[in-house]
Order: C-alpha cells, then structure tokens, then sequence
C-alpha cells in the first residue's frame, strides 16, 4: 500500500495483536474499518463515533487517494476541540496525519482503570508524549478550534 500523503510504501507495524500500517517517512497512520476502536479500546479510552461524528469537511486541500482502493477519499472533521481534517474512505478506513492520532486520544475519556501512558508505551514514538492536565495541546491549532496541517 502507498502512503495517502507522500505516496511512498506504507509498512505494517504488529502491536498486541493490532495491525497499523505505518509511513515511515510522513509518519502519517492508516486505520482500516475497525482498528481505531480496537486500538482506543487497548489504550482504555472510549470511544464512540457515531456516523454523525464524522462531519462532512469544505477544504481546499486536495483530495488523497484511499491506500486500499486508490479512489479519492473525502475530508471528514473528526473530534471535538481541536477538529481534526481527516481522509476517509467510506468502504475501507481512515487516514491520521502526524500527530492527529495523538490529539484525538487525548480528547477521549479515559476508561476506568486505565492510564494516559499507556498510549505512549503502546505506540512508542508514533504518538507526542501527552501533555499533563491543563496544559495546551502540542497540536497546530487556528483560531477556529480545528487542527491544521
């Protein structure tokens, strides 16, 4: 599979039994239908995204190509506050940008029992560190809340 970004060959990365094709050079992530509720559920995080979470996005940036079927993916907001501008494929997954996993991770309810650093452990150096409590989010923001890339 090719990178949505960069175009370069994605490779696939195993942890705990959950598979993220990773681009080593963007550092960008793909998640296939499913895996980023298996992943958030590993981390002990809820999360729930109902298909009105997934806003429709008006852009000017270009449209990528889906790494599975290499047709055009649309803009969808995902998240609270900071947004973020993702790629999706309705039939096959979604694309994070460098640093948009971490940001929405950090926006989701930790599931009792769990810790904020497990998601860094669990991903090593694909996530930002989480900023501790109160402090602002390491993510590129404009004024309008949403992340920008």
């Amino acid at each position: 599979m090719e990178c949505p970004a960069c175009r370069e060959p994605l490779i696939v990365a195993e942890r705990d039994g959950i598979e993220l094709d990773v681009c080593p050079w963007c550092h960008g992530l793909w998640f296939d239908t499913g895996e980023l509720a298996l992943l958030a559920e590993k981390l002990g995080r809820a999360l729930r995204v109902p298909d009105g979470m997934l806003e429709p996005a008006v852009t000017s940036e270009k449209s990528r190509a889906c790494p599975r079927c290499d047709k055009a993916m649309e803009k969808v907001f995902l998240g609270a506050s900071p947004r973020m501008l993702l790629d999706r494929c309705a039939g096959h997954g979604l694309w994070f940008d460098r640093g948009e996993l971490g940001a929405l991770m950090r926006q989701l309810a930790p599931t009792p029992g769990s810790h904020p650093e497990a998601v860094v452990r669990f991903m090593g150096e694909s996530l930002e560190a989480l900023p501790a409590e109160g402090r602002a989010s390491v993510t590129d923001q404009t004024g309008s809340g949403e992340v920008e890339r």
